[in-house]
């Protein structure tokens, strides 16, 4: 397991624009008054590798924890999300994901659409009526 630090994590969420909130923004308010983002912190994992945790917040946290677990799950991104024993409902571990993980994940992916091949010079020339003299 490789280690994975908060801050790693955020900068993969701040594309999202979704907001980082402290612990203290929500500590205490009921779930219908906290603003929506998220929180990361650091913790210790049962193998003893540093994972982070991402919590989300706000009055709709199991979508926004969806959207953020989905974005940080792309091969692109390289994160794999995960639930820890010990962890609230509205938090999940997050850590890098190792290389067959990412294998995985990019043999799922539908491959991109073929392209068109680009007409040769003579081809164009002729659908436009006219010939190359060379």
């Amino acid at each position: 397991m490789r280690p994975t630090r908060s801050h790693t994590v955020a900068r993969a969420l701040a594309a999202l624009d979704v907001d980082r909130l402290s612990a203290y923004e929500v500590k205490g308010l009921p779930t219908s008054a906290q603003p929506a983002g998220f929180t990361l912190r650091d913790t210790a994992h049962p193998s003893g590798a540093v994972v982070s945790v991402l919590g989300a917040y706000g009055p709709d946290w199991s979508a926004l924890l969806a959207r953020l677990g989905a974005h940080l799950e792309q091969p692109s991104v390289g994160y794999t999300v995960e639930d820890l024993e010990g962890l609230d409902e509205h938090e999940v571990m997050v850590r890098r994901a190792n290389a067959d993980e990412l294998q995985a994940r990019r043999a799922l992916e539908p491959p991109p659409p073929a392209k068109a091949p680009t007409p040769s010079r003579a081809e164009v020339l002729e659908a436009a009526g006219q010939e190359s003299l060379f």
